[in-house]
């Protein structure tokens, strides 16, 4: 591990890259990394919670139908 006085040390830099790889993974384009790099910090944060809130939405209603067309199949 190199010098971390003023400066990330390389496992939070590769925790950093995973987040914002997966902000604009999952984003479906409404981020691209270079607008999620140069975001300040409490707003990507604050977005990452939104994002994980409407993924999550989206996973319940996605279970949710299929559950319904179980059922109707019967």
């Amino acid at each position: 591990m190199g010098p971390t006085f003023f400066g990330l040390t390389s496992e939070h830099k590769v925790l950093i890259h995973k987040v914002l790889f997966s902000m604009a993974y999952n984003s479906n384009g409404a981020f691209n990394y270079e607008q999620l790099y140069h975001m300040p910090v409490y707003l990507r944060n604050f977005n990452m919670k939104q994002l994980e809130e409407v993924k999550k939405k989206e996973a319940e209603m996605l279970k949710s139908a299929q559950k319904g067309s179980r059922t109707s199949k019967r």
